[in-house]
């Protein structure tokens, strides 16, 4: 009867946390994080790129001041699974030839909740570059805050970059989520970001739901790390879990990991092959009996 109440209080808080849509809370201190005002005082420093994450279209319609454009499609590659993250060799050269260093302080931004510039964010993490982060609530904000605007493409001079080798407590590969959904004893928690009906088309055999959307404020900023633990504890992850989060090709899974990590979850890898991969190696899926509805939902 305890758990009950304690439950019904607890959904009662998310549901006044929803009709608020939107938090006051801001992402200051952040080592993942920036909010447009606080990067408004340190955009032009030397040591500093901005990245605009959207792609080269929406880059020459309009970007701020400064900022470079790279796309997370440039440190990617096809084979053998559409858009898996690089080698360190391509990414070296990629960063490099964009004028960022080991010493370049990055900030990203983007326009599609945080997915463009999540996925850069985590590719740079993963080799070893410490100092970059993400603009919360992305061009809009930056817009808002009044950066100065301009048509006129940045272009950096080339540099060297040297990347570590690749994380391994940030990525997960086919074997390791095929072990998990084979061991009834396996620990670990595999949450899928896609849409409700991306999952009822097939989903990873014992993957728990949580769409990317559900991380932000209905003005599309970030949610709080307080308010990202108490809707993922509603659906029993908690900080001392192991997770292993995915997509479809794993974009929208590194904006949950960016604010996963805010909030103190500090065991979270990418299955960076995600469900193009799964799927390709005939993984086991569950899938429902009825047909699922049609979603417009980004199939990144």
């Amino acid at each position: 009867m305890k758990f009950r109440k304690s439950r019904v209080l607890l959904l009662v808080l998310l549901l006044i946390l929803t009709l608020v849509g939107c938090s006051n809370t801001s992402y200051d201190n952040s080592e993942n994080i920036i909010e447009a005002e606080a990067l408004k005082d340190i955009y032009k420093n030397e040591d500093v790129v901005v990245i605009d994450a959207r792609g080269q279209e929406a880059y020459d319609a309009g970007h701020v001041v400064g900022a470079i454009c790279l796309a997370p499609a440039d440190l990617v590659v096809d084979k053998p699974v559409a858009s898996t993250v690089a080698p360190q060799a391509k990414v070296e050269r990629v960063l490099g030839d964009a004028g960022i260093s080991n010493a370049t302080k990055v900030y990203i931004y983007d326009d599609n909740s945080g997915v463009s510039a999540s996925r850069i964010w985590w590719t740079m993490k993963l080799y070893g570059h410490n100092d970059v982060k993400v603009v919360n609530g992305g061009f809009n904000a930056l817009a808002e805050a009044k950066f100065e605007g301009t048509k006129n493409a940045t272009v950096l001079e080339p540099v060297t970059y040297t990347a570590s080798e690749a994380d391994a407590s940030m990525i997960a590969d086919f074997e390791l989520v095929k072990s998990i959904t084979e061991d009834p004893d396996s620990k670990v928690k595999i949450v899928d970001v896609r849409s409700v009906a991306e999952y009822d088309q097939g989903n990873i055999p014992g993957a728990i739901l949580y769409p990317h959307t559900n991380n932000l404020y209905k003005d599309g900023t970030f949610m709080s790390s307080r308010d990202i633990t108490l809707f993922y504890m509603e659906k029993d992850i908690k900080k001392e879990d192991t997770l292993i989060l995915y997509c479809k090709s794993s974009f929208r899974a590194t904006q949950t990991m960016l604010l996963l990590r805010e909030a103190g979850f500090e065991n979270v890898k990418v299955y960076d092959g995600a469900w193009l991969e799964w799927e390709a190696n005939g993984g086991a899926s569950d899938t429902p009996a009825t047909d699922a509805p049609i979603t417009k939902q980004d199939g990144s």
